[in-house]
Parts: structure tokens; C-alpha cells; sequence
């Protein structure tokens, strides 16, 4: 039982979901096998102690967001719904875990580099749907595919990925703008860096906080602070290898989504583009991409209807609840597979890029009130989560809890 639970924890970090979800999961395990436990859950530390016999300290992964393929993450979820029923031995679920983290990215080198490419041109078409955009979006992402590649099962690379890739993709774009060949600002950027701002982790972060998991908490928005900077520096020393001055490329940028038939088009090549990189099982596909649409229409509706931050609200809301529901129907699809996605079109690790380049930029006004933005959006997707996960607890739809992020 030690041996599968550790296994399993660590696995669970690996994949970025929150602390209060892998602990959760870890009790109700034991539960399930009437076994006395206390376990301790970090970001990046787990301890378990069961009966007399406890762990030493035992380092998990550092994580990005989907360092695990999403096919593992689900078929890890299968076996957790399995374990909290004690339907399978200890044994063979620590051999289980095993098996499913051995298993190979369902397409590859190839997928990984088309689907970040369809997933940079899906947020490009989200926030500024000119051909110039798209062009820029698909060149730069195939970079940033390829660094992922070059990078993929080296860890020590994990903080050196993001200066790299912000250096390579801001030299390609800002060359681009020096020629004339590219019209826009810093936030041409986004959608090739899309995956590096830490927009999931402020959120989570924010969750974990609000659960009362002060120090994992607190550690992750210290650490998306940190990938923001690492981020600018790499725009940065690209913006002076081309010589292009900043106020030609910093500026005040009105961060809102797009609307009409373009996104919705947009939507759906990002959830392709999701598909192959994220390597998502074909099964949770249509599922994720129904939780995408009811996060997105739902921000666009608190957006258009109410205003403020209540698009962030009630997209969050929205997903949380779907997700959830999705989770504990007979359809299986986890709730953390289905709602990880939705995250990159909440957008909320963007507009702080967006903030502190301004701040370098000297443009201090533009800067605090962006920088109150992607506070108060981080805010509102948190507490989305946290409202979504109390609405849903009390309905009994099966034996399955729902696991939030």
C-alpha cells in the first residue's frame, strides 16, 4: 500500500493537479482499504505515513502544465476510481502506475509539433484573427514545437525552456515587425508563449490558497511570477538583437477575445491542436471540447451581458461545473483532463506578460492597471473553481468525487 500510494502521489504532482486534489485522492485510498494514514501534500514534496511506518520526504517532479500526456492523466484516473472502490490490490496498482507513466506520447515527435502549431493559431485567431497573426502565430509555434521536443524528458531544462523559447520567438516576430512584414504589438507574442504563462498555475495557486494550502499556494504564484520574468528577459534580449526600441512594440493592448464566427473556429482548431500535443485520448476529445465552448461562451457572455471581471467568473464557473459533472458521470472523462484545456482560453497569465512589459516599457500607468487585471481575472477564475466545486458537491450523480484543480 506505501509503495502504490507514493507512486501514485507522485505522479499526481507530476501532472500539475493541486495539492488538496492529490491528497483527497490519497485519503479516500486508504479509506477504501481501512488503512490508517496521514499524508502531507507539496507542489514539489509528498510524505505519507501509514500506521508506524512513514516516508521519508520524497521529491516529485517539477511540472509544467501537461508535463504528463492527458492519456496518462486519464488512465491514471481510471485506476484511482478503481482503488477508492479497493477493486484492485496495492500491488498491482503501484505495477499499474508504472505501466501507464512507460507509456509514449500517443503520436509522437510529429504530433507534438503540429498540434502546437494548430494550438498557437487557435489563440491566435481568438485575439487578433488578421492573416499577419495566424502566419506569425503558426511560424512561431512550430519553434516553440520544436524546443518542446529538444526538451521533452530533460528536466533541468524545465527553466531554461522559457527564456529560450521567449528569446527565438521574439527575434522571429520583432524581425518580422522591423521588416514590415508583421503589424502589431508585444501580444503577437501570446499565442506561440501561450503555453509557458503560468496562467493555470496562478489559478491554481489561488485555489490552493483559498483551501488553506498556504505554502503550496504561495509557492506556485511565487514560482509563475518568476516563469513571467524569465518569460520578459527572453523578449527582451530578442528586442535588442533585432534593435527594435521598445515603444514600437510595448504597448497599452486591449485584451479582449474576439467574438463571432472566427472564434468558434478558433476554439475548435485549438482543441485539435490540443489534441495532438497534449496527447488526448479519443474518447475524453469530445468532452473536452464541449467544456472548451461552455468556458469560452460562458466568459463571452459575463463579458458582453455584465461586464468587468464576470466573464472570467462565469466562464470559470461554467467549467468547473461541467467538468466536474462530466467527471463523475458514467462517461468518465477526469475533471482535471477535461478542464486543464479551458485554462489557455480563460487567458489569465497573458495580460500579466502583458503588465510587466509595460512596467519595463515605463509605461507605469498601463502597467498597474494591467497588472490589477490579471489579479482581480485570477481572482474571479478561483473563485469561479471554488463556487463551481461547492454547487456541484451536494449533488449525488455516482460514487465518483469530484476531483477539482
Amino acid at each position: 500500500m506505501f509503495e502504490f500510494l507514493t507512486e501514485l502521489g507522485k505522479a499526481l504532482i507530476a501532472a500539475g493537479i493541486s495539492v488538496t486534489a492529490v491528497q483527497s485522492i490519497l485519503e479516500d485510498i486508504t479509506e477504501a482499504y481501512n488503512v490508517k494514514a496521514e499524508i502531507i501534500v507539496f507542489p514539489t514534496l509528498l510524505i505519507i505515513k501509514l500506521g508506524d511506518e512513514e516516508s521519508a520526504p520524497l521529491t516529485a517532479a517539477n511540472q509544467l502544465p501537461g508535463s504528463l500526456p492527458l492519456h496518462q492523466v486519464s488512465e491514471l484516473y481510471e485506476l484511482i476510481y478503481k482503488a477508492e472502490k479497493a477493486e484492485i490490490s496495492p500491488l498491482e496498482g503501484k505495477k499499474r502506475v508504472k505501466d501507464i507513466l512507460s507509456q509514449k506520447h500517443r503520436f509522437g515527435p510529429a504530433g507534438i509539433l503540429i498540434g502546437y502549431i494548430l494550438f498557437a493559431i487557435g489563440l491566435g485567431m481568438l485575439l487578433q484573427p488578421t492573416l499577419q497573426q495566424l502566419i506569425a502565430s503558426g511560424g512561431a509555434g512550430a519553434i516553440v514545437g520544436l524546443l518542446l521536443i529538444l526538451g521533452k524528458n530533460r528536466p533541468r531544462l524545465g527553466l531554461i525552456l522559457p527564456v529560450v523559447a521567449a528569446l527565438l520567438v521574439s527575434i522571429f516576430i520583432f524581425w518580422g515587425i522591423k521588416q514590415g512584414l508583421i503589424v502589431g504589438s508585444i501580444a503577437v507574442l501570446i499565442p506561440a508563449l501561450a503555453y509557458f504563462l503560468p496562467g493555470a498555475t496562478f489559478t491554481t495557486g489561488m485555489f490552493e490558497l483559498a483551501s488553506g494550502n498556504i505554502i503550496s499556494g504561495s509557492s506556485r504564484v511565487i514560482y509563475g511570477v518568476a516563469v513571467l520574468f524569465l518569460l520578459l528577459f527572453g523578449v527582451l534580449m530578442g528586442m535588442q538583437i533585432i534593435g527594435l526600441p521598445q515603444e514600437e512594440v510595448i504597448a497599452t493592448v486591449p485584451f479582449n477575445i474576439c467574438q463571432g464566427w472566427i472564434s468558434f473556429f478558433g476554439v475548435m482548431i485549438f482543441a485539435v491542436g490540443m489534441y495532438f500535443f497534449m496527447s488526448i485520448r479519443n474518447r475524453d476529445l469530445p468532452w473536452i471540447l464541449l467544456v472548451l465552448y461552455i468556458a469560452f461562451f460562458g466568459q463571452q457572455f459575463g463579458n458582453y451581458f455584465i461586464g468587468g471581471f464576470s466573464g472570467a467568473f462565469l466562464g470559470s464557473l461554467l467549467m468547473t461545473i461541467s467538468g466536474t459533472l462530466i467527471g463523475r458521470s458514467p462517461i468518465r472523462t477526469p475533471s482535471f483532463v477535461s478542464i486543464l484545456p479551458a485554462f489557455w482560453i480563460l487567458v489569465p497569465g497573458s495580460i500579466g506578460f502583458i503588465s510587466i512589459a509595460s512596467l519595463v516599457g515605463q509605461n507605469y500607468f498601463s502597467a498597474v492597471n494591467n497588472l490589477t487585471a490579471v489579479v482581480m481575472t485570477v481572482v474571479a477564475i478561483s473563485l469561479g473553481l471554488l463556487v463551481g466545486a461547492a454547487i456541484v458537491e451536494p449533488l449525488k450523480l455516482g460514487k465518483i468525487k469530484p476531483k477539482s484543480l
